[in-house]
Order: structure tokens, then C-alpha cells, then sequence
């Protein structure tokens, strides 16, 4: 404090040993907690009730109330929260924003992105510029093994949109269409979309089980 940190409510607000701060400029609300090794920038505002732990902020960064970001990187002007969660190995470039009710893990979000409402984005990759409708969420676990979405710059992806990994977006577009053949559908006006219909398979439950029979003696 002594050294130009501003924090709103020192007894209720938890700082360890390995936490550096940078910046001059900084509003703890009550109850925030910094835990493990652990660098805060510039001209951060961090309000009530989050908790960070071995991450790095960068400068000119809000956190808004309700938010845990744990084993993270978040880069300079961006904003994360309300009630959000940054799980581990998770990156977010500058300019990103991370809303509320939205979870993010070991995944790397854009400079520009945003996922601003009830999401799920893990082990993904989105570039610069991308948006991430409400409800959206990727799919990254068939039961057996974690795989990765890739979405590229400027897409933008609607609500209630499933992403079912592996799966990878091209530039400029929505839903996994190939990236080389995306400018030529835009200029012909196209919008790729995509409605399908139900379908009940049958024997699929011992189909799953005798998979993951197989799966298990492999890794043992």
C-alpha cells in the first residue's frame, strides 16, 4: 500500500509472500484472495470474492467479482468475470474477454475474442477476433481421451453451438468448414448451417463398453 496499491478492505483481503505486484494503480475489493507464485501488472482493477493462484496478470487488466483464475496467463486490457473461471493452463491474449459463467481450460483465447455468456472452451485453441455465442460449449471428451478444437480468426460461432472435438474451424467462417474453400462460400452469401436430425442407434451402450474394456488393457 505503501507503495501506491489501493486496497479497499486490508483485513479481509489475503496476499502471500510469492505475489508480486507491479502496478501503482490496483483496487482489491473485500474478501479477494492472491495465493502461490503469482505477478499482477499495472493498473489492474480485481473486485470482491475472486481468488488468484500461480498466475500472471498483465497490465490495465479487470477482474471482475466472483472469479478464479488458477495456473493462467491473462494478458494486458483484458477483462474476465463475472464469475468466471480460469482452470489451468489456460491463456488470454490481450483485449480477450471472459464473461460471466464462463469456464475456460488449457486452452488459449485470442487478442480480441470473446466468450461473454455460459460456456464451456477447453482444450482449444481460438485466434484473434473470435466470438463465442451464449451456450456454446466444446466437446473435448468422448469417454476415453481429451482432443482439441481449433477455431480461426474471426469467427464468429452462435449460440448453443456444440463443437464436438477433434474439429477444426477455418477463418472467417462458422462450423467446421475448410478454411481454403471459406472465402468462396462468403462470396456467394453463403452460411454454412447445419440441422440433423435424430437418429437412435442400437447396441451402442456395448459397443461404448467394449471400447473402454479396450482402452483400459491398453493402458494397463
Amino acid at each position: 500500500m505503501l507503495s501506491g496499491v489501493t486496497v479497499l478492505d486490508p483485513p479481509n483481503t489475503y496476499i502471500e509472500k510469492m505475489v508480486e505486484l507491479w502496478g501503482k494503480i490496483r483496487s482489491s475489493i473485500p474478501t479477494a484472495s492472491f495465493k502461490g507464485r503469482r505477478k499482477i501488472g499495472e493498473h489492474c482493477i480485481i473486485e470482491h470474492n475472486s481468488r488468484i493462484s500461480d498466475s500472471t496478470i498483465g497490465n490495465r487488466v479487470t477482474i471482475c467479482s466472483n472469479s478464479i483464475i488458477s495456473e493462467s496467463k491473462v494478458e494486458n486490457q483484458a477483462s474476465i468475470g463475472p464469475f468466471a473461471h480460469l482452470r489451468s493452463l489456460s491463456e488470454v491474449k490481450s483485449k480477450a474477454k471472459i464473461g460471466n459463467f464462463v469456464e475456460v481450460k488449457k486452452s488459449i483465447i485470442g487478442s480480441g475474442s470473446n466468450a461473454n455468456h455460459l460456456s464451456y472452451i477447453g482444450d482449444s485453441f481460438l485466434g484473434e477476433d473470435v466470438n463465442i455465442g451464449a451456450g456454446t460449449i466444446t466437446c473435448n471428451y468422448d469417454g476415453f481421451e481429451k482432443h482439441q478444437t481449433i477455431i480461426g480468426n474471426r469467427v464468429f460461432v452462435g449460440s448453443n453451438v456444440e463443437l464436438v472435438a477433434p474439429v477444426k474451424v477455418g477463418s472467417g467462417v462458422l462450423r467446421s468448414v475448410p478454411a481454403q474453400r471459406s472465402q468462396k462460400i462468403f462470396q456467394k452469401g453463403r452460411w454454412p448451417i447445419s440441422r440433423v436430425k435424430q437418429k437412435n442407434i442400437k447396441g451402442w451402450s456395448k459397443k461404448m463398453e467394449l471400447h473402454r474394456k479396450k482402452t483400459k488393457s491398453k493402458k494397463g
